[in-house]
């Protein structure tokens, strides 16, 4: 059987000889391609919906595997009893419900020898899921399908991981912060090209600032006559002038930002990716890197003359703010980027 790179690289992690369960099996694929080439000897096919289960049925009659195979209609693993099977199988859904389907059955699922995960989103909230609850990932992989990569996660439970776990996460992070600020000082004469792209964003959100204040300014202006202002106009404008200052980006954001910017990185660019640099890592980190560009540039997009009392406090509280944090992350991925090179 035929599988596609995704599933084949799933596949290839199932140890030989292990009973295993593929939730959400769609079409069952990967277990049948296992039982065909003799690397196991019994699977669970699970999935919450009975079209796709039908599906898994037909192929499993197709091959000839029915004596080897269950068919289980039910929502994660729930289907599962406990002992029943070695290694699970999530593949193909988002990080978060991933995580669900593994708090929903906490216990079975930390007797396993293995789960193998392959969240389609969010990926850095399941990362934390299994960091706070006692997951220890032993192996993450990099695997690419047409025009997309895609992260598979191996995990194992291991209580020892909840022993004095706040010592560990925070020595953990501590490093992970170091190698960054290390990145700062060994490659920051690198940094001309991103340096500038900052620069160039602040400017603009500043600009944007500025533009809707003095708007507002030159709307509540009362002239008098032709010549003669309201006596509060320049005690209003100097007010106005400190608003603008207090609300521009100021050039020390990357140091006030940059902690909790590394803090949330080392769950999407983690340790172990780090330390392994795949072939596929360069072009995974400049996906994320265009990813902030196009956030930035289309936040930055906004015209200050479409932008009224209401909106402008939200762009100010949000987008702002937002945008200064995605422009530390793309500092961030790329200095990741030259350090691999």
């Amino acid at each position: 059987m035929k599988l596609t790179p995704r599933l084949k690289y799933i596949s290839e992690l199932v140890s030989d000889g292990k009973k295993i369960a593929d939730i959400g099996t769609d079409h069952g694929y990967i277990p049948i391609s296992l039982l065909l080439d003799k690397k196991i000897s019994f699977a669970i096919l699970s999935d919450i919906n009975r079209g796709p289960l039908n599906n898994a049925k037909k192929e499993v009659t197709k091959n000839n595997v029915q004596n080897y195979v269950d068919l289980r209609l039910g929502s994660g693993m729930e289907t599962l009893r406990d002992g029943e099977v070695d290694q699970v199988i999530i593949a193909g859904m988002g990080g978060i419900l991933i995580s669900d389907i593994i708090e929903n059955k906490i216990e079975l699922s930390k007797n396993l020898d293995k789960l193998i995960l392959q969240p389609m989103q969010a990926p850095e909230e399941l990362r934390r899921y299994l960091s706070k609850n006692g997951f220890k990932i032993i192996d993450e992989h990099f695997v690419r399908e047409d025009h997309r990569i895609y992260e598979i996660i191996e995990a194992v439970y291991d209580k020892e991981l909840l022993t004095e776990k706040q010592d560990d996460e925070d020595f953990e992070q501590k490093k992970y912060t170091q190698y960054i600020y290390s990145l700062f000082k060994n490659n920051g004469d690198k940094l001309i090209y991103t340096s500038s792209y900052y620069e160039n964003i602040r400017k603009k959100i500043n600009h944007i600032v500025k533009n809707h204040i003095l708007k507002m300014v030159n709307k509540n202006d009362k002239i008098v006559n032709d010549n003669v202002f309201d006596e509060n106009i320049i005690e209003r404008k100097a007010i106005e002038e400190n608003t603008i200052e207090r609300n521009a980006i100021d050039e020390n954001t990357i140091k006030k930002n940059l902690e909790n910017e590394i803090s949330k990185l080392s769950f999407e660019v983690s340790k172990l990716m780090i330390v392994k640099r795949d072939k596929l890592f360069e072009e995974f980190l400049e996906k994320k890197i265009y990813e902030c560009e196009s956030i930035v540039s289309k936040m930055i997009g906004i015209n200050a003359k479409d932008l009224d009392d209401t909106t402008f406090e939200t762009y100010n509280e949000n987008v702002k703010n937002k945008v200064e944090q995605v422009v530390i992350r793309k500092i961030i991925l790329d200095l990741l980027k030259y350090d691999i090179k």
